[in-house]
């Protein structure tokens, strides 16, 4: 009588000490997973050390923390454990989550989820093959020693973040993990998914914290200089790129009035007609991206825009999550009905849970040209203005009258 087969083993690829997930991100074959997961208990029995790892980590100040872990199939390809797939995959989560923790913190005036990439970034050292001790390959060394020797600590300065489903992009993010897939599992992946996870990877670099204690001017223009990078590359040109841009954020069905409507002069454009918000925006940053990258004179003041004179770097996560929403023609993710709910409960679950994260981008994009007390009255207004209109949806919905649109402003 033969053995019964045992099921793939799973190996841990990297850990990273400053997430704890409280749900697990996944394709088949690889994840990102908490430490209590049953996938990281199977790998325990058999790599007693992992255990040992994962509980030698803690803050600068003594606290015990739980890394995630990210972790592969052993039957699946060996391309989705190369350094590309495995910071691809990072990537995809660190653009689902920053970009509209961003939002909601203008559009709430707190925070509200991670804010920097540096929450995302992996533990250099991991259990080496054979389970026996410690390895790291840097560009600055290839080293071996003993786990019991490890003192594991999370990035000092920065808190710990424990993540929850509703602080992630969830339409976003199936459809990076999809592209993900297609991608590394190819021999040859698509110039656009290779041109995708490029850029996933500039604006991971670019959402990074500017410096520390430290920051200044200099740091700050840095970082605006990547995230307009991270643009051009999913729309390249011989000259004149921030055109490409223009264009396809114009393409993107905006549904506040404040990102929709056209009231700006735009760079590249002075003299033309007026262009809408996330335009200008994107122009502003190119426009300060070259004068930084050139050497022209840059005053403090250039990273602050009227009339609220909120800090232009801020806003450029969220209007990446944009540029994605192009690129992607990322679409509204329709349910089938549900069970007995009304007609009005599953037309909520079709346009309006998945049209969630555009709305708080948009609400968050617009808040750059308010002040925070403007900002705070426009949004009572228009919390009593949604509630009125959703009454009408709902009436129009039940008598059979609505066509699937609907505006948020």
């Amino acid at each position: 009588m033969s053995k019964p087969k045992e099921p793939p083993f799973w190996w841990p690829m990297f850990s990273l000490p400053n997430l704890q997930i409280r749900f697990p991100i996944e394709i088949d074959g690889f994840a990102l997973v908490p430490v209590n997961d049953f996938r990281i208990e199977a790998i325990k029995k058999k790599q007693p050390r992992l255990g040992s790892f994962l509980k030698r980590f803690k803050t600068e100040f003594g606290d015990p923390v739980a890394p995630s872990t990210i972790i592969w199939r052993r039957d699946k390809p060996d391309t989705y454990r190369t350094i590309g797939a495995i910071s691809g995959f990072r990537d995809l989560i660190s653009m689902s989550i920053i970009p509209l923790s961003w939002a909601k913190t203008h559009q709430f005036g707190r925070v509200l989820g991670p804010m920097y990439s540096d929450t995302f970034a992996v533990y250099p050292w991991m259990i080496d093959k054979l389970g026996e001790g410690l390895i790291t390959q840097t560009p600055s060394l290839w080293g071996y020693h003993e786990v019991k020797r490890l003192r594991g600590q999370t990035t000092a300065a920065l808190s710990v973040h424990q993540l929850d489903r509703r602080e992630v992009d969830l339409l976003l993010m199936n459809e990076l993990l999809k592209r993900w897939e297609r991608c590394f599992s190819a021999a040859t992946p698509s110039v656009e998914d290779e041109r995708l996870f490029r850029s996933l990877n500039m604006a991971n670099a670019a959402a990074k914290l500017p410096a520390g204690a430290d920051t200044n001017l200099y740091d700050v223009i840095r970082s605006v200089a990547l995230w307009a990078s991270a643009f051009e590359i999913l729309y390249p040109a011989n000259n004149q790129a921030f055109k490409r841009i223009y264009a396809a954020l114009e393409s993107i069905t905006w549904n506040l009035s404040d990102c929709s409507d056209k009231n700006f002069q735009v760079f590249g454009d002075r003299k033309g007609p007026p262009r809408s918000l996330p335009v200008w925006l994107f122009g502003e940053i190119n426009s300060l991206r070259n004068d930084a990258l050139h050497g022209n004179p840059i005053s403090q003041e250039r990273l602050v825009v009227p009339p609220a004179k909120q800090p232009l770097h801020m806003f450029a996560a969220p209007l990446y999550r944009m540029i994605l929403t192009a690129y992607l023609d990322l679409k509204l993710a329709p349910r089938r009905p549900i069970g007995d709910r009304t007609k009005y409960e599953n037309f909520l679950l079709s346009h309006f849970e998945s049209g969630e994260y555009q709305r708080h981008i948009e609400a968050g994009l617009s808040a750059i040209v308010f002040t925070s007390d403007e900002y705070r009255a426009k949004r009572q207004r228009r919390a009593s203005s949604a509630w009125a209109r959703g009454q009408e949806i709902r009436r129009a919905v039940e008598d059979g009258q609505a066509d699937g649109t609907h505006d948020t402003d």
